[in-house]
C-alpha cells in the first residue's frame, strides 16, 4: 500500500483526500463559507486518519496542488504540506491546478486553461506551460482564431465565457478520484522530492520569463 496525502487548496473548492494509487481512501470538503485554511487542514487530516485507520507514519508522501490559484489559499495549503512532510521525513508531491483541471475534463479537444486575477490579467495555458498575460482578452482572441475546437478549464467566469462564445466549458476543479489518481502516477513517476514547494504566482512565472503582455 502507498498512502499519499493529498492537499487541494488552489481551486475554489478546498479538499482533503487520502489515496492508495488510485483508490480513494477519504475525501473531505469544508460545508461553505470561508474556513480558517491551517485549522481546517489540520482536523481533515486528523478526520482521514480516524477514517482510514492509518496512523502519521503510514503516509508514504504529501501531494500538494501549487496552483496557479487564489494566493492566500495556495500558500496555506503548500506551507501546510512542506510542514507536515518535513515533520514526518516524507517527500513532497507537487501538482499543478491547470493539469488537475485537464485531466478531470476528460476532453479529446484542445483543453485551454484560465485563471484570472485582476484588471483583465490572468493566468492562461494553452499547451505544456502556463503563462501570466497582462490581457487575457486579447490571448484568448488569438487562441480562439487559431483553434476553434477547445474545451475551457479552470475558473471561467462570465467575462471569460463572453470571450469564447459557444465554447464547452470543462472542470473547474479536481474530484478526489483525480487528485489521487494524479498524485499517485507522480509519486510512481518519482516526480517528488524533499526540497519545500512554493506557489506558482505571477512572480515565480516572471522570474522564469512566461510573463506576457
Amino acid at each position: 500500500m502507498t498512502a499519499i496525502l493529498c492537499i487541494e487548496t488552489a481551486a475554489p473548492s478546498i479538499m482533503v483526500a487520502f489515496g492508495d494509487s488510485d483508490r480513494v481512501l477519504f475525501e473531505d470538503r469544508p460545508e461553505g463559507g470561508r474556513v480558517d485554511g491551517p485549522v481546517y487542514l489540520a482536523d481533515a487530516v486528523r478526520r482521514g486518519l480516524a477514517g482510514t485507520g492509518l496512523r502519521k507514519g503510514d503516509i508514504d508522501a504529501v501531494a500538494v496542488d501549487l496552483g496557479p490559484g487564489g494566493l492566500t489559499a495556495t500558500r496555506g495549503g503548500v506551507t501546510f504540506a512542506n510542514a507536515l512532510a518535513w515533520g514526518l521525513g516524507i517527500p513532497l508531491v507537487p501538482l499543478d491546478y491547470f493539469d488537475l483541471v485537464t485531466a478531470e475534463t476528460r476532453a479529446s479537444s484542445t483543453v485551454v486553461c484560465i485563471r484570472p486575477t485582476t484588471a483583465g490579467r490572468g493566468f492562461f495555458r494553452e499547451g505544456e506551460e502556463p503563462l501570466m498575460v497582462d490581457d487575457l482578452a486579447t490571448l484568448a482572441r488569438s487562441c480562439r482564431d487559431r483553434q476553434p475546437d477547445i474545451v475551457l478549464a479552470g475558473v471561467v467566469t462570465p467575462d471569460v465565457t463572453a470571450l469564447f462564445p459557444g465554447t464547452r466549458i470543462g472542470a473547474v476543479a479536481a474530484s478526489a478520484a483525480t487528485l489521487v489518481r494524479c498524485a499517485g502516477e507522480a509519486f510512481a513517476a518519482g516526480h517528488c522530492t524533499h526540497e519545500p514547494l512554493e506557489p506558482l504566482t505571477a512572480a515565480s512565472l516572471a522570474a522564469g520569463g512566461d510573463e506576457r503582455g
